[in-house]
């Protein structure tokens, strides 16, 4: 079921005659190489070519400077444009700033990666002229800019000549000097000097020198007899001059002057389409009904997959090859959002990105040093050669998260492309960076051994140097995991090569083994007064900001608010823990999922574009359907609208990457557990049907969701196995469908099901009862199981035909609840049967709810003990609940609280009277124990290990429906 659909034709021109810096951005095109700012031919009078390489050095000065401050920044300029004309009618230079616009059109062909754009100018004495341009930049990489200009003269006849030529004057513009997004920009005095015959030139600034070589072929007209750099003759009104012209742009130092000849525009277009067409293959998204949302969609990807640096010298800038802004940086984004589509679409260029920062290790171990650290490395927060370039500490330097990033884009690198090389090679960095935290982190023994980490900045920058930032914590988890099971890794494929690498960096078991323990034992917790996950130590006891609801006309307020003034708030940029779960470094359960969301969306300005793609994939998981539509288009379309108003700095590279992320992530809920690739695809009225592309293991993968459910279709490549819903799915060529499950909630109790206290309880109840001389053994025993303690005392009195007074009965119970909370004392997380984080887990993944419907009302101690107590959407409060087993009461109440119609919940039980009690409440019944033992159920498993999620599934989409007209519907748009 294969559906290759067109890619599409983007618009640019709005045919309001205003062409601004944010039109020329997003008209940009780049090839990973170098980057053309999309400025008008006729209007390219100034530098707007980006170069990697092209970047100056510069010492920041600071009134007071401390040990480990950064010394020198890097910024990459502006250099001399390739695409510049002079155009002249009747040998008078057209000044184009004092003609008249009459219309701008320019269309970006994605499928061809050729811009074309056609404007129309009104000149003096009434005259105007059409100028169609069209302009390539070869995705093969070479440094070239491709240009096809044809000058019309529309309403008159005479003589007109064009110059092409070369523009090195920088033009001033201040009016951004006060954004520190922009204001370290560099303008460049560019020397020239022509070479070979005029056909080279040389430009030279800041220790740059350029080489631009051009070829100029004219297609309609010819060369001016008496000035032989025009193309020209006298035309009749309607008559045109068109030419093609390649420039080769070059460092004087590795290329000698000469004519560029042998490669012709139509060549180049022929090559650009090809390499399109194969990157268009694995790549393509589409939602129905709505064109202007997939042209977005799509222009994101061109965007990205042109801007990707193709040489491991650079790294992928926060505005890829397309701005001046943040000087050319690269950031954590570039891993955090960039690699992750890189490695779908096209891994290459995301194996460049981690080959850039593996060359950059000795850097960062300079970097950690500066920091004071004695062992490992520290990326910098913001660079372009490999040093730090933040001049601001707090929000720049104490970002160690971006060393998590880099080790969890490896990660996800090395498992959609099984590229085990990259792995091995990434492997010095992965352990040098490790060491980072166990420095910056300690086990406090106030908070049960949990490991803490200290003064660091999250993604958030509106919270600096905090402890136990969220997503620091969450990424410190992922990355100390990663490296140690790395170690284990090479230490079994390549002996010999792991015991050198540990030996000349010290490494030994003993570290490892504490990384190990560090990510075991990491701090993420859940507040107990609000619910949800706290940011950091300090976050949620901090006042809310005092201008929240203005916070739109000070938007970004990090232009109208000393950084002290944010820090003390309750305010973000972007939210820190909605980001740890966009990305997937925690699995919680989906009604925390919700409460974060909406917690920290109250509070969150989303002056960062990082912040909206992190809400759009979790709004999108939890069924907030409304918010996560106004979070994908402000993704989509966050430069094409220049939603923020700095599109004209350059288009944000990590937004664009967040479009597609959110559609892949969000929509279809694509996860990655086990080396395997996973799907929970939601579908909705709202949004309609959609698709998308991407490779995986050197396969292509079609994933097309609508009404009927998912299917999977191999485009290309070996079959392999995916999981929907937690289902396995063999996908090849002929395709596969599954429809969405009807289940969407489990139920389990505790006792018996997730741990064994039966035994503390027989111990609890004998003891009890022996000090009143009452007969209790296993027998008796055994008729309490799945009974609440008022219940089995009730058992045991009539066992002894005994009764007891109101108030004896009273002290009875609270005497047999203070035995057994003393052996509760010693229950740990050991005690929890074997499978059942992993079933968790993969319940979770599968979009499934959870709930625990447990008759002890010591059930939330024990949870807590067993170290589970966060798993739950909901924890039934035993003791509201008026009738107890084998009535249906706690499992209604359960379906209640978690919004999902009973017939679409699975109970899980071990004791009969909770199978009756789940049956009562028209629900599905899974029975734990001994083959047999229990009645009425619709599947038997010996223990909760052989329970898979496809089962669960399986006996409950049959179970409900059968049963759907039985109970009532609990409903309501995302999660409560």
């Amino acid at each position: 079921m294969t559906v290759q659909r067109a890619v599409p034709v983007i618009s640019l021109g709005n045919n309001t005659g205003v062409i601004d810096d944010a039109y020329a951005a997003s008209a940009a095109l780049a090839n990973g190489n170098l980057g053309l700012i999309g400025v008008p031919d006729e209007l390219a009078g100034a530098p707007n070519l980006l170069l990697p390489h092209a970047y100056v050095r510069r010492p920041i000065a600071y009134h007071e400077a401390f040990t480990g401050y950064a010394l020198f920044t890097d910024t990459r300029i502006l250099c001399p444009s390739p695409v510049a004309v002079n155009i002249y009618v009747d040998r008078e230079r057209i000044d184009f700033a004092q003609a008249t616009l009459l219309n701008a059109d320019a269309a970006l062909d994605l499928a061809s990666g050729q811009l074309a754009r056609t404007t129309c100018w009104r000149l003096s004495k009434g005259r105007e002229i059409e100028i169609v341009a069209h302009r390539l930049v070869p995705l093969t990489g070479a440094p070239q800019i491709a240009q096809r200009l044809r000058i019309s003269a529309v309403n008159f006849s005479g003589l007109l000549e064009v110059e092409p030529c070369f523009a090195a004057t920088c033009a001033h513009n201040d009016a951004d000097g006060d954004d520190p997004r922009i204001a370290g920009r560099y303008l460049a005095d560019w020397q020239i000097t022509a070479l070979d015959a005029g056909h080279s030139t040389l430009f030279s600034a800041g220790g740059i020198d350029l080489v631009y070589q051009q070829q100029v072929t004219p297609t309609i007209g010819g060369w001016s007899r008496d000035r032989t750099a025009h193309i020209g003759g006298q035309i009749d009104r309607q008559e045109s001059l068109a030419f093609d012209r390649i420039v080769t742009i070059t460092s004087a130092a590795t290329a000698a002057p000469k004519t560029v000849s042998g490669t012709s525009y139509n060549d180049l277009a022929r090559a650009q389409q090809n390499i399109l067409a194969d990157f268009w293959s694995g790549a393509s998204v589409h939602v129905a009904g709505s064109e202007k949302l997939n042209a977005a969609l799509n222009y994101s990807l061109f965007q990205l997959f042109q801007s990707a640096s193709q040489t491991p010298e650079f790294g992928l800038a926060a505005k890829g090859l397309t701005g001046e802004g943040y000087e050319g940086h690269c950031f954590w984004d570039a891993e955090a959002f960039g690699v992750p589509v890189l490695s779908f679409t096209a891994p290459a260029l995301a194996r460049t990105q981690l080959e850039f920062r593996i060359g950059k290790l000795d850097a960062a171990r300079a970097n950690a040093r500066a920091l004071g650290h004695k062992h490992g490395a520290l990326y910098p927060w913001r660079t372009i050669a490999g040093g730090e370039c933040s001049a601001h500490y707090p929000t720049g330097a104490a970002q160690y998260h971006i060393n998590g990033a880099i080790a969890w884009a490896v990660s996800f690198y090395s498992d959609v492309t099984g590229d085990d090389e990259l792995r091995a090679d990434a492997a010095e960095m992965l352990f040098e960076t490790a060491r980072i935290w166990i420095e910056i982190g300690r086990h406090d023994a106030r908070r049960g051994n949990a490991f803490c980490i200290y003064e660091v900045t999250g993604p958030d920058e509106y919270s600096a140097l905090v402890d136990n930032d969220y997503y620091t914590n969450a990424v410190a988890r992922h990355h100390l995991n990663y490296a140690a099971e790395t170690a284990d890794w090479l230490r079994n494929t390549a002996p010999a090569a792991y015991a050198q690498r540990a030996a000349s960096l010290g490494l030994d078991e003993t570290e490892i083994a504490r990384w190990r323990a560090a990510a075991a034992q990491m701090w993420l917790s859940v507040d107990p007064v609000t619910g949800v996950s706290p940011q950091d130590d300090a976050f949620l006891g901090k006042p809310e900001f005092p201008l929240r609801n203005g916070a739109t006309e000070k938007s970004p307020l990090l232009l109208h608010f000393h950084p002290m003034m944010l820090f003390r708030h309750q305010i973000c940029k972007q939210g820190d823990v909605v980001q740890a779960m966009a990305m997937g470094l925690v699995e919680l359960p989906l009604t925390l999922q919700a409460r974060n969301l909406a917690y920290y969306g109250a509070r969150t300005t989303h002056d960062s574009t990082l912040s909206a793609p992190a809400f759009a994939i979790g709004t999108a998981r939890t069924g907030n359907w409304k918010e996560a539509e106004h979070f994908l288009n402000e993704c989509a379309f966050v430069d094409l609208k220049n939603l923020h108003g700095n599109t004209g700095h350059g288009l944000h590279m990590a937004a664009l990457a967040g479009s597609w992320l959110t559609i892949a992530m969000g929509w279809a809920g694509l996860t990655i557990a086990e080396g395997a690739l996973h799907f929970a695809p939601l579908h909705t009225d709202k949004i309609g049907d959609y698709s998308f592309r991407l490779r995986w293991h050197g396969a292509i993968l079609e994933v097309l969701v609508d009404q009927q459910g998912a299917h999977y279709q191999l485009c290309a490549g070996e079959p392999f196995t995916l999981y929907d819903h937690g289902r396995a799915v063999r996908v090849t060529m002929a395709g596969a469908t599954l429809a969405c499950p009807n289940v969407k909630a489990i139920i389990f109790d505790l006792d018996g099901v997730l741990t064994d206290t039966a035994e503390l309880h027989y111990q609890a109840w004998s003891a009890w009862a022996g000090q009143h001389g009452l007969a209790f053994d296993r027998a008796l025993n055994e008729r309490l199981r799945g009974v609440d303690r008022a219940g089995s005392l009730r058992i045991i009195l009539a066992h002894n035909q005994c009764t007891l007074a109101s108030d004896e009965f009273t002290t009875a119970l609270a005497d047999k609840n203070r035995l057994y909370g003393e052996a509760l004392s010693e229950l740990c997380p050991e005690a929890l049967f074997p499978g059942v984080r992993a079933l968790f887990s993969v319940c979770r993944r599968a979009g499934l709810k959870i709930a625990l419907a447990s008759a002890s009302r010591n059930a939330p101690q024990v949870l807590k003990r067993l170290g589970i107590v966060n798993e739950f959407d909901f924890i039934a409060d035993a003791g509201a609940v008026e009738h107890p087993k084998p009535a249906p009461d706690i499992f209604l109440a359960c379906a209640s609280a978690l919004g999902v119609a009973p017939h679409d919940c699975v109970g899980v039980e071990d004791a009969q009277a909770g199978i009756d009690a789940i049956r009562a409440a028209g629900m599905s019944a899974i029975g734990i124990g001994t083959p047999g033992a229990l009645q009425n159920t619709d599947l038997s498993v010996q223990t909760i290990g052989e329970l898979a999620v496809s089962e669960i599934l399986r006996v409950g989409e049959a179970y409900s429906l059968q049963n759907k007209s039985l109970t009532p519907i609990f409903s309501g748009e995302g999660v409560s």
